[in-house]
C-alpha cells in the first residue's frame, strides 16, 4: 500500500465528533535519510520523501549505536595512560642521568702495596724510647739580660714506676749540622707516667739547635 504523504494520512482520519488521538512516529528516509514523521498505523507503508521526493518505506529510525564503553571513560582512560607514558619517560631519564653520573664519578681503586716505613726502625732504636722516655722537641731558650743558653723541652716517663736518678745528655749543632758540643741534665726522681721539663745549659759557641743522645736512669 502506498501513502502520498502526510496530506493522504490526514484525509483518511475520522471526522469531527469521531476523532481519536493518534499516535505519531518518527522514521528516516531509507535513501536520504531526512526525518518523516507519520501515524503509528501507516508503519511499513510507502511514500514520497518530504527532502528528495524518492519513494520510502515508513519505519522507525533506527536508534544510534552507542559505545560499549561510555565515552567518558574512554576518555579518561587516555589520559591516564598518557600521563604515566609521561611518568615513565621521565623515570627512563632520570636513570640514565644518574647512571651516567655514577659512571662518572667512579674512580677505580687500586690497592697499594704497603708502605714500610723507615721512621719506625729510627724510633725502635733511639735512645730514649728504648730508656722507657718519650722526649718532646728540643729547643734552644736564651735567657733574657745574659747570654746564657738553654736546651730546653719535656721527657715523659712512659713506664708505671718510678724513674731515679734520670741523665739526659744533648748534642749541640751547628748550622750545617755538624757537632759543636754537648750539653747535660739531671733528675732525682720522675713518677709514673710523669713528665720532666728539662733545662740542659749550652756552653759552645755557633750551636744552632740541638737534640737528645742518651737517657741513662741509675740502678
Amino acid at each position: 500500500m502506498r501513502a502520498s504523504g502526510f496530506a493522504h494520512f490526514a484525509s483518511s482520519m475520522p471526522k469531527t465528533g469521531q476523532m481519536k488521538q493518534t499516535k505519531f512516529l518518527t522514521g528516516e528516509c531509507q535513501h536520504c535519510h531526512g526525518p518523516i514523521e507519520f501515524p503509528a498505523e501507516s508503519a511499513g507503508l510507502t511514500t514520497d520523501c518530504s527532502h528528495c521526493r524518492k519513494q520510502t518505506e515508513l519505519l522507525l529510525a533506527l536508534p544510534k549505536e552507542e559505545p560499549t564503553i561510555p565515552r567518558a571513560t574512554i576518555v579518561y582512560t587516555i589520559i591516564a595512560v598518557i600521563i604515566l607514558g609521561a611518568g615513565l619517560a621521565g623515570a627512563i631519564v632520570a636513570l640514565k642521568m644518574a647512571q651516567r653520573k655514577a659512571a662518572h664519578n667512579k674512580v677505580e681503586v687500586v690497592p697499594q702495596a704497603p708502605i714500610r716505613s723507615t721512621n719506625a726502625t729510627a724510633v725502635a732504636a733511639s735512645p730514649v724510647v728504648e730508656a722507657g722516655f718519650r722526649i718532646s722537641p728540643v729547643t734552644l731558650e736564651k735567657i733574657k739580660g745574659s747570654s746564657l743558653v738553654y736546651a730546653v723541652g719535656t721527657l715523659t716517663n712512659t713506664a708505671a714506676r718510678q724513674r731515679f736518678g734520670v741523665r739526659a745528655q744533648f748534642d749541640l749543632l751547628d748550622e750545617n749540622g755538624n757537632k759543636v758540643g754537648d750539653a747535660k741534665d739531671y733528675q732525682q726522681v720522675i713518677e709514673p707516667h710523669g713528665e720532666w721539663k728539662f733545662r740542659a745549659l749550652v756552653v759552645a759557641a755557633k750551636v744552632a739547635s740541638a737534640k737528645i743522645a742518651s737517657v741513662t736512669e741509675e740502678k
